[in-house]
């Protein structure tokens, strides 16, 4: 027999601390209040950190605006005692006459590419391999018809290079045609990586490189492959002869100017 009173005593007590079901109306008038509170708190911070920024100089002493003599503005900058060392060592031996051939097509910006070609010269130089001059970056971010010749001295990279690697305008015309290696070299590599690869002598006399970018490890590479980038970056890299001289021409028109500021208008 059932209790229905029990029962019904029961039912009515849980209905009573079971959770309301809110309306509509209360929840946006919570959610409104939550976002208002939100709103006067982040003001309020926001306030304060402004106040005390405003206190605070910009820079600090240390970093203050210096007076600079105009002598000193155009002088080379301090070098802490640093001094460039391009230079091979005694023991670095003169580049081998070599009958295989690396070309190369550079990706990534101008300053990307420069870096990119300086490690192509070392990877050169350690696969005992001839250079053909760089392509440059026509479709990702260079988007420019500019060849090598139109943007580097490329006389100059060449004759400076000399010593240390063989460099060519253009592929011989009997290779022209020849089976390649086309290769990804894997980033970072090491000098073993590189002088693995030279098995590939044995079976082509071209290898084309798809992308020059971060081709050479920064660190535990032999001090004169490290040099030999140094030297292909900074001294045989050089910009072309109308690019130096259109250079040359705005600094001289920036160091007669009186005036500490310059606009493009004004040169």
């Amino acid at each position: 027999m059932v209790n229905r009173g029990s029962s019904h005593y029961r039912t009515s007590l849980t209905a009573r601390f079971l959770p309301r079901k809110r309306s509509p109306y209360a929840i946006t008038l919570y959610i409104i209040s939550l976002f208002a509170f939100s709103m006067f708190i982040f003001q309020f911070y926001t306030r304060s950190m402004l106040e005390e920024d405003e206190q605070k100089p910009f820079l600090s002493e240390e970093f203050q605006y210096k007076q600079i003599p105009e002598e000193q503005l155009w002088d080379a900058p301090f070098s802490n005692g640093l001094r460039p060392c391009v230079k091979p060592t005694s023991k670095y031996k003169a580049a081998q006459p070599s009958e295989h051939y690396i070309t190369v097509r550079s990706n990534g910006g101008l300053n990307q590419m420069r870096t990119g070609i300086s490690d192509m010269v070392a990877v050169a130089r350690i696969m005992n391999a001839t250079l053909v001059i760089p392509q440059l970056d026509k479709r990702s971010f260079w988007q420019d018809s500019s060849t090598f010749s139109d943007i580097f001295d490329e006389l100059h990279f060449i004759e400076t290079l000399k010593g240390d690697i063989r460099i060519l305008k253009e592929l011989p015309k009997n290779l022209e045609i020849v089976p390649r290696a086309r290769k990804h070299f894997t980033s970072w590599s090491g000098v073993g990586y590189y002088e693995e690869l030279t098995q590939l002598w044995k079976d082509y006399l071209v290898i084309h490189v798809a992308k020059s970018d971060s081709r050479l490890a920064n660190n535990n590479l032999p001090l004169d492959i490290q040099r030999l980038r140094c030297r292909a970056l900074y001294h045989a890299l050089r910009f072309s002869p109308p690019i130096e001289g259109l250079g040359k021409k705005l600094v001289e028109r920036l160091r007669t100017r009186g005036g500490r500021y310059s606009s493009s208008s004004e040169i």
